[in-house]
Order: C-alpha cells, then sequence, then structure tokens
C-alpha cells in the first residue's frame, strides 16, 4: 500500500495524459509494488524510472508527451537562471544595472512579441531575457521563459526585425515547451526521478548548456524547429515588424559562405536543418498568414548595437 501510494504521487505528479498515465501506473505497480518499506523507497523509484522509459521508448504517443507540467518547467527554468548566473566563465551575463540602454531594447523588442496576442503561457510563465557578453552567433531559451542572446549574435544581424525573429523562434520552442518534450522522449522519467531524489545538483547547468549548444539528447528535432519558425512568423505577424526577419538570420548565413565568419557559424550550421530549407517553410508560413509587410527598423537597431560594449 505505502508503494502504491508513493507511486501514484509521483506519476500523478508528472504525466499529463490521463490514458498514458493510466497504463504507466498499472503497468509499474504491478511489477515493483509487490512489497516495499521505507528503505528502499529510492531503489523503487530508480526501477519506475527504468519502467516508464522502456515505456516512453515505444510509445508512439512519446512525440507530443510531456511528463513535466508548467510548474516543472517553471521551476527548471528558475534553477537554470540561477545556475548560469553563477557560471560566469560560461555565461558572461551583461549587468543589467551597468547597461540600462541594451536591456531597454532587447527588453522592448521582447515585449512587443509576448504582447501579439498569439504566445501560449504569455502569463504562466516569467519571460526574462539576458544578455551575454561573448562573439558566439548564437540565442538559446531555457524551459519558463529565460532567454539568452550573444552579443556576437547581436552584431552580427543587419536590422531589428531579423533580431526579432530569432527571439520570436526562441519564444516559440518555449512556448511550445519544446525543451521539456525533449526531455521526455530522450531521457525518459531518469530526469525525473534524479530531480526528486536531489542525486545532482548541477544537472540544471548541464541541461542548459546542452539546450545553448543544440548537442546531446536535447537538440531540438527538425520538427520541432520547423514550428518554431512557423510559430515565429505568426508572432512577428501580429506586430509592426516584418514577419520575414524570421527568414533573415538564415539567407544571412546562406550569403555567408566562405566568408571570414563562416568558421563562427559551424556548430549552428552542424545542429540545424538546412537553411535555404528553411527560408523556403518560412516564406509558405508567411504566406499562410497573409503575406504582411511590416518594418526592419535598421536605424534603431543600430541604435541597440552602439549601446553594447565594444
Amino acid at each position: 500500500m505505502v508503494c502504491t501510494a508513493i507511486t501514484k504521487k509521483y506519476l500523478m505528479k508528472y504525466s499529463h495524459n490521463l490514458q498514458i498515465l493510466i497504463e504507466m501506473y498499472k503497468f509499474v505497480s504491478q511489477i515493483f509494488c509487490l512489497s516495499i518499506n521505507k528503505k528502499n523507497i529510492r531503489m523503487k523509484l530508480k526501477f519506475i524510472s527504468l519502467s516508464l522509459t522502456l515505456i516512453l521508448a515505444s510509445c508512439a504517443i512519446v512525440k507530443t508527451l510531456n511528463l513535466y507540467s508548467i510548474d516543472d518547467d517553471k521551476e527548471m527554468g528558475r534553477q537554470m537562471y540561477a545556475q548560469i548566473a553563477n557560471a560566469k566563465s560560461d555565461f558572461p551575463l551583461l549587468d543589467s544595472a551597468r547597461n540600462v540602454a541594451a536591456y531597454a531594447h532587447i527588453n522592448r523588442i521582447m515585449n512587443a512579441i509576448l504582447n501579439s496576442g498569439v504566445v501560449a503561457h504569455r502569463n504562466d510563465f516569467d519571460w526574462t531575457v539576458k544578455i551575454i557578453d561573448s562573439d558566439v552567433l548564437n540565442a538559446f531559451a531555457v524551459p519558463g521563459g529565460k532567454l539568452y542572446f550573444y552579443t556576437g549574435l547581436i552584431k552580427y544581424l543587419d536590422n531589428e526585425a531579423q533580431l526579432a525573429g530569432v527571439m520570436a523562434h526562441e519564444i516559440a520552442h518555449v512556448a511550445a515547451r519544446h525543451s521539456t518534450q525533449q526531455m521526455t522522449k530522450q531521457l525518459g522519467s531518469q530526469y525525473i526521478t534524479s530531480l526528486i531524489l536531489g542525486e545532482n545538483p548541477n544537472q540544471y547547468l548541464a541541461i542548459a548548456g546542452q539546450l545553448a549548444n543544440g548537442l546531446g539528447g536535447l537538440a531540438f528535432s527538425r520538427t520541432d524547429e520547423y514550428e518554431a519558425d512557423a510559430l515565429a512568423v505568426q508572432y512577428l505577424s501580429r506586430t509592426e515588424y516584418n514577419p520575414l526577419g524570421v527568414a533573415g538570420f538564415f539567407e544571412k548565413i546562406i550569403n555567408e559562405t566562405g566568408s571570414a565568419e563562416q568558421s563562427k557559424l559551424q556548430t549552428f550550421m552542424s545542429t540545424h536543418p538546412s537553411s535555404a530549407d528553411r527560408v523556403r517553410k518560412i516564406r509558405e508560413a508567411w504566406v499562410a498568414n497573409g503575406s504582411k509587410t511590416g518594418n526592419d527598423f535598421k536605424e534603431r537597431y543600430q541604435q541597440f548595437k552602439n549601446s553594447l560594449p565594444k
């Protein structure tokens, strides 16, 4: 009875698809809850983790199943946010108090997208954006609404619509909850059990590193990337920005072939779908959303770039 209660508690907390929950609960309870005492709860939880991982590996629904709740996303984001802030050598964040103008620009862009009226979980997550002072051409987001943009990327882009396109794409990953879907798909329930038991206090930073670099088991799938692009176009189509700014970064990549910037793009290009293919699909999404024209805000963007450290 104790085992049944514990199993039910954790499965109910971390699984949100009722049918899958019922099958998981029945399966795990029958196999592992024959006998238990308080001393082997940890072992039983690990057995449960392995069982759920095997179940998930065989389920077609795993592509959309997410074992994490909205609150889990938020808590995970808070933990990552804190650990990234402390990992100054890996993530040299710009101090918002000393870079007021730069943060005013990037927060304005973020708020314009969030206020488009079509971002899922707009009011559920604690949306925050930070600037990382490094010449890396990248941006990433972690669960719960924490966004990170490298100065290298900001300086590389030509106008504000392009940056808004990249930001809308990262917001879409968070809103669609791609990170925790990937954790469910690639890692099953082992992260959940580890989080419950507190076995690895640095795991949040490791997860953030994988999300930042698009590497390892948490790299977004091709489908995730295409969905985030399409959602980004939808967001920008309801703002003052040119929605084709979503394609701007990829068009710039295509034009950079053989240039001095090419080496900086190698990691990005190795972990993302073809830029040309993405541009084509982004244009299709633009047409589907009404082919709206908007502004690039090139001069205003130059002011943003000028506000960054040299």
